[in-house]
């Protein structure tokens, strides 16, 4: 096969690798491809678990027993997974490092796939590989290696989510559902006797309401989003200024453009940040929105007391909070909606020296 033919016949292969939906998936696919487009005739890939490489598919060309699981460190296979290097063995018998797992491999060759294992494949006569050989195979596997990754990723992702679906189910129902018994029953023990601890005792469930709801916001919110649209901050702005209770604030919007964002976790973030500049500037503030200079973004100022510079790298954990009823939780969901969107958040002081976020959008 000429090298335009076979960068073909490798693009062709690659999206079907890239698309696979499991490891072994993957695997097969590039052992098939790797014997008939290099021209390997016996080829494996080991996958690292738990700190060993095992078989996830073998040409079928290999003898019975032509791929075993061998320690991380064992052989050609472990020195590659340990170095990240490709290495060519020209002659099996006279390599110290080459631990053959059948007696007719005189040859061989081995490739990292990433961070994953290792593609191995092994010639019956000595001297069988060669550069270009080792290149077709980097170029080969590199393409495993992006599916792999995906794949993990995925699976990651999910886990995540089940994990948050349990979450969410606890929270919304096993704790709300006592909590509203409990804040009916002392209510109603309020209004038969009136009494000052019954008070604070409702102010209490209160604030365990509102850190159930932004538990829930939280859980909801670091979605990845794939799919933004055109939004016109100025609107955004506007209604999420309308579910804040600003009382003598005041709302600057200095821009009519459109941002790429999810409208409703815009909205909360911006929400967020208004309900902060209000309970930490003062009933009078003055928050300003706009748009970033010499880079594409926005920003959300404020002329409150600012925000002290100790306090600039713990800002975003769930557990800050300069307000003793204060959940804690509100700019660390700003950070999970910016991150789920891609955008960078950065904190300094405005010009009138208050808090000023800044939302940096990556074009690329």
């Amino acid at each position: 096969m000429d090298r335009e033919a076979e960068l073909t016949a490798l693009h062709d292969i690659a999206t079907a690798i890239q698309s696979a939906d499991t490891a072994e998936e993957a695997a097969e696919q590039t052992v098939a491809a790797a014997a008939e487009i290099l021209d390997f005739h016996i080829c494996s890939i080991e996958i690292h678990e738990d700190g060993w490489l095992v078989p996830y598919a073998v040409s079928d060309g290999a003898p019975e027993g032509g791929a075993r699981r061998m320690r991380a460190d064992q052989g050609l296979a472990g020195k590659t997974f340990q170095t990240g290097e490709s290495h060519i063995v020209e002659d099996v018998a006279a390599d110290d490092s080459s631990d053959p797992a059948d007696s007719a491999y005189r040859s061989g060759l081995s490739v990292p796939i990433g961070d994953h294992g290792v593609f191995q494949a092994v010639g019956t006569e000595p001297n069988f590989f060669d550069d270009g050989d080792r290149e077709r195979a980097e170029l080969l596997v590199s393409h495993t290696a992006g599916a792999l990754d995906r794949i993990e990723r995925e699976a990651t992702l999910e886990e995540k989510n089940e994990r948050l679906e349990a979450f969410t189910s606890i929270v919304s129902h096993d704790l709300r559902s006592p909590l509203s018994v409990a804040t009916s029953r002392v209510e109603l023990a309020n209004t038969e006797c009136n009494s000052e601890h019954l008070d604070k005792a409702l102010d209490a469930l209160d604030q365990m309401d509102g850190l159930i709801d932004d538990l829930l916001t939280l859980s909801r919110q670091g979605e990845v989003i794939d799919d933004p649209n055109p939004v016109s901050l100025r609107t955004v702005a506007s209604e999420a200024w309308g579910v804040v209770e600003t009382h003598d604030s005041i709302l600057d919007i200095q821009t009519s453009d459109t941002i790429n964002a999810d409208r409703d976790r815009l909205r909360q973030l911006l929400v967020n940040l208004f309900r902060n500049s209000v309970q930490h500037g003062g009933q009078d503030v003055t928050v300003t929105v706009g748009l970033l200079n010499g880079q594409a973004g926005f920003f959300v100022a404020d002329d409150g007391v600012g925000i002290p510079a100790d306090d600039t790298e713990v800002l975003f954990e769930s557990d800050y909070s300069t307000d003793a009823d204060g959940t804690g939780l509100g700019l660390r969901i700003v950070e999970e909606i910016a991150e789920a969107h891609g955008w960078t958040v950065d904190v300094t002081e405005s010009a009138s020296e208050g808090a000023r976020f800044e939302f940096m959008i990556d074009r690329s």
